[in-house]
């Protein structure tokens, strides 16, 4: 926040723009151009010197787990503005079936983005998952969107009673069990995420990150300040769904509901990560971020998950929760 406010400042001296501190002194129309900052060019160029957004981009340091499962290999990196490879796991064994996970128990390895919930250690698995296990959340809101079912994905290792197991598993990333424990030694669990694709992972380029941090400022620009044109504007209405329980027509009748109050709303941002989504058409993204709400009686924290399509330069959000 320091820093953006330094830079508000010299830009404001730069460009000789005495308007914005009486802006300053009046209140809220300080918060006004604050927020509309954030969808600056200088600001989104900003955030994005020096950053490698390969794989997406993230606020905060990160550990990304990569896993390609036609090659058999586990790549770990580490970001912090730059991705730097960590360690290449390989032979690990996945689901005996091919393909994309879509029932339970098809045998086959899901293709998406996850977070691993928790860590299992020894004393608390069977022998059969080997010294330590981290559970996914699979299935995520996009997979049960897409009408995916099953449970039970884990990274695991192989049964202790046959350490060198070759049979692949019901669907879950087995490794061998000294390369696991040296793979939890890599990483944080609960700052971590991991990707699963086939042979190649999508890539971005700075180019369609900042359209997309540029969009989603501008999506709580219109929320924050009660536009309620402007931020449905940002839905896919044909395609959209709220956690899977209802459509387009009855979120937006719900926000005209909530927008028509006019109420103030403190509305922050945090740990923003966005993440090209592995899937036929390329241009699906998950947006995450950690969310600070409040507006009269009503506040939440915690994350708030978006599905997007990035569509001639304009965000198009089909699922959120």
């Amino acid at each position: 926040m320091r820093v953006l406010w330094f830079i508000l400042i010299i830009t404001s001296l730069l460009n000789a723009n005495i308007d914005i501190f009486d802006k300053f002194r009046k209140g809220e129309e300080w918060q006004k151009s604050v927020d509309k900052f954030l969808y600056s060019d200088l600001y989104i160029k900003f955030l994005l010197k020096n950053k490698d957004v390969k794989f997406g981009y993230y606020d905060n340091p990160t550990n990304i787990i990569v896993c390609y499962k036609n090659k058999r290999v586990v790549d770990v990196y580490d970001f912090n503005n730059k991705l730097k490879l960590k360690h290449k796991f390989n032979n690990i064994l996945i689901g005996k079936n091919n393909g994309d996970k879509w029932s339970e128990g098809d045998g086959k390895t899901p293709l998406g983005v996850y977070t691993l919930k928790y860590k299992l250690d020894d004393g608390e698995l069977n022998d059969f998952y080997g010294p330590l296990a981290y559970p996914t959340n699979y299935p995520n809101l996009y997979d049960s969107y897409l009408g995916k079912s099953g449970h039970g994905i884990w990274i695991h290792g192989f049964p202790k009673d046959n350490p060198n197991r070759k049979f692949d598993t019901k669907g879950c990333i087995a490794l061998p069990n000294n390369e696991l424990l040296n793979l939890s030694k890599l990483i944080d669990y609960k700052n971590s995420i991991l990707i699963i694709d086939t042979n190649n992972l999508p890539q971005t380029n700075k180019q369609k990150i900042a359209t997309i941090l540029k969009e989603i400022f501008k999506w709580r620009y219109s929320w924050k300040y009660n536009d309620l044109k402007s931020y449905l504007s940002f839905y896919d209405k044909k395609n959209f769904k709220k956690e899977n329980r209802y459509g387009f027509r009855y979120f937006a009748y719900m926000k005209k509901t909530i927008f028509s109050n006019q109420k103030q709303k403190i509305l922050k941002f945090k740990n923003l990560k966005i993440i090209p989504y592995p899937s036929k058409d390329k241009n699906i993204y998950k947006v995450s971020f950690y969310e600070i709400f409040k507006s009269g009686n009503h506040s939440f924290e915690g994350e708030k998950v978006l599905y997007l399509k990035l569509i001639n330069n304009k965000i198009s959000i089909f699922l959120e929760n």
